[in-house]
């Protein structure tokens, strides 16, 4: 299908560089008009040119300028007619027949991309809620915008993969199965009714926060767990499926699919990741703490905490790290909102300092979007 604004700018750059054949790579801008009673296009050359003519020692009027450009433009098959507006404003009629024959073509045919030099790999990383707890507002917009990136991409041509960045690791989980033993001590043999996980999750956090058996139980809970020891694992993929069930309602009322790669995914793969910040000298000590500072960043990245567990950073290091070296991406987009901008660009900014992807060869983003706030004008969840 045809460019109307390549088009254009294959016109107008003829017509440019006959007008000023003494200016080398002159400007060229061609764009949708913003008011349509103006015209379809704009070319805004004339301006920018006439103060390339003038560090030249040459002055001229812009909308002279603007007049030579029109008498150069080549014959073609698309424009009605030009008009110079203000200081040199080139506004630009398209030709009825010619919008008329695109649009027919277009019903008739659809729309079909340019191809593609090669068929890149594109890595969208969205929706991402946390196991035993609510799908909010925030993971549904992160759902839907990510998901629609990436039917734009598969239209494109690219290959997509779309994954799911669950929380489905971390302290929590043992609040959980030491609260699941007591209340359903057969759950081995006997699949536990539980209804409402957020329900049995604030019971956890109420216990864990009064309790202080519960609580030496609890992180007894999560040793076990983080030891793969099979009852636990057991207990741990119970809560999960759980959660699981309820976010697949709502992909399945969007009509989305996407693979399941959680924190817990990652767990082995982050030690590796420690290591080689580790022998490449990238990692200091503090408190006990595993900090790794990355120049021209505000904020370190904590990647081994005071008691020896990982972190956000180190998980989301080990991630993009399977995405670029086994996953093999062209193209990472990380879709969550604005709030975690700082975190993304400082993990970004690491991966780049140990060497593991050129920004110029290997394009990895954070594509943001806004908080939604509440009536109170809080977080809205």
């Amino acid at each position: 299908m045809l460019n109307i604004n390549q088009r254009l700018q294959e016109v107008f750059g003829e017509a440019i560089r006959a007008s000023c054949p003494e200016l080398d790579n002159p400007p060229l801008a061609v764009t949708p008009n913003q008011q349509a009673k103006f015209g379809d296009y704009q070319c805004n050359s004339a301006m920018a040119m006439a103060q390339m003519l003038k560090a030249k020692g040459v002055k001229v009027n812009p909308r002279e300028i603007a007049e030579k450009i029109i008498q150069n433009l080549p014959d073609n098959e698309l424009i009605q007619k030009t008009e110079i507006a203000g200081p040199g404003f080139i506004n630009i009629h398209l030709k009825r027949t010619f919008v008329s024959q695109l649009l027919s073509n277009l019903l008739v045919n659809g729309v079909v991309p340019p191809p593609l030099a090669s068929r890149k790999k594109v890595v969208v990383d969205f929706s991402s809620p946390n196991i035993a707890k609510e799908m909010h507002v925030g993971h549904l917009r992160s759902t839907i915008i990510g998901e629609s990136m990436c039917r734009l991409f598969e239209f494109l041509g690219y290959d997509v993969l779309r994954l799911n960045h669950v929380g489905d690791w971390g302290t929590q989980f043992g609040m959980l199965i030491a609260h699941l033993q007591d209340q359903f001590p057969d759950y081995l043999t006997v699949s536990p009714p539980i209804g409402d996980l957020q329900a049995f999750y604030k019971e956890s956090k109420k216990r864990f926060d009064s309790e202080e058996d519960f609580k030496k139980r609890a992180y007894q809970c999560v040793v076990r767990l983080q030891s793969k020891e099979p009852d636990f694992i057991k207990a741990w993929k119970l809560i999960c499926d759980v959660s699981r069930n309820e976010f697949q309602k709502v992909y399945d009322c969007l009509d989305v699919s996407i693979i399941e790669r959680g924190e817990s995914f990652y767990q082995d793969l982050m030690t590796e990741v420690v290591k080689k910040f580790e022998e490449k000298g990238f990692v200091q000590l503090d408190e006990g703490r595993k900090l790794v500072f990355v120049p021209g960043q505000s904020i370190p990245l904590t990647v081994v905490k005071s008691d020896g567990g990982y972190t956000y950073d180190t998980s989301d290091l080990a991630a993009l790290h399977h995405r670029l070296f086994e996953e093999k991406a062209d193209i990472i987009i990380y879709v969550t909102d604005s709030g975690q901008g700082t975190h993304f660009q400082v993990v970004f900014a690491a991966a780049q300092m140990i060497g593991w992807y050129d920004p110029q060869v290997t394009r990895v983003e954070h594509a943001g979007f806004g908080v939604v706030l509440g009536e109170d004008k809080y977080k809205f969840n």
